[in-house]
């Protein structure tokens, strides 16, 4: 699993018009389901008397990646889908992206709705800039009492953080937030040190 994602260096928006349409594309970084429907809310609010505004955004990584794409009124698939391609094109993930249309008069069919929609996609994402951060795991480690110190001094100064902690009538929860590529290596550690009585959740994940 990835320490490291990318995602775009700050909110952006461009203009652009093509074939006499006008198109307002809006990126912002964003690090949950509602934070993007709340950006894209304000947008369609902002541009309410817009002919469309279709959206896409990509959340999270792998397996546990967030993707949803919307045509607003375009063609089936003419539109936020390219925009959605845009960005897994790019490579950059916690973005959401809006791009309003105005009618201008020409049509632009659906193969010209495709590119139009895709370029504006793109052109936001590099405009923005890309930039690297870094990505945490959020887990529970559950161990006996005597053990706990263990955990702690284990976790203290290496790719982990101690949370927050919880006691139980059984023994103790610690929650840590860690590097992806330090988990393994520290759970085999803790199962060893514990004679494999640890037991361990994943609880989510963090970006920063």
């Amino acid at each position: 699993m990835s320490d490291n994602y990318k995602t775009i260096a700050k909110d952006y928006r461009i203009q652009r018009t093509i074939k006499k349409c006008k198109f307002i594309t809006s990126a912002a970084n964003v690090k949950s389901v509602k934070e993007a429907e709340d950006f894209i809310n304000k947008v369609s609010e902002e541009f309410a008397d817009a002919t469309h505004n279709v959206y896409a955004f990509k959340i999270g990584l792998g397996d546990q990646a967030i993707k949803r794409a919307n045509d607003d009124g375009e063609p089936a698939g003419s539109s936020g889908p390219p925009v959605l391609k845009a960005i897994e094109g790019e490579e950059v993930i916690n973005i959401v992206i809006v791009v309003t249309r105005y009618f201008g008069g020409v049509k632009h069919g659906i193969g010209g709705l495709i590119r139009a929609y895709g370029q504006s996609g793109r052109e936001v994402i590099r405009e923005a800039g890309i930039i690297e951060k870094e990505r945490y795991l959020t887990i529970g480690i559950s161990v006996s009492y005597d053990a706990m110190g263990q955990v702690i001094n284990d976790l203290s100064g290496k790719q982990g953080k101690v949370k927050d902690t919880n006691y139980t009538n059984d023994g103790v929860e610690i929650i840590a937030a860690m590097k992806p590529s330090y988990l393994e290596a520290f759970k085999d550690r803790m199962v060893e040190a514990t004679r494999g009585q640890a037991r361990f959740r994943t609880i989510g994940e963090e970006f920063r």
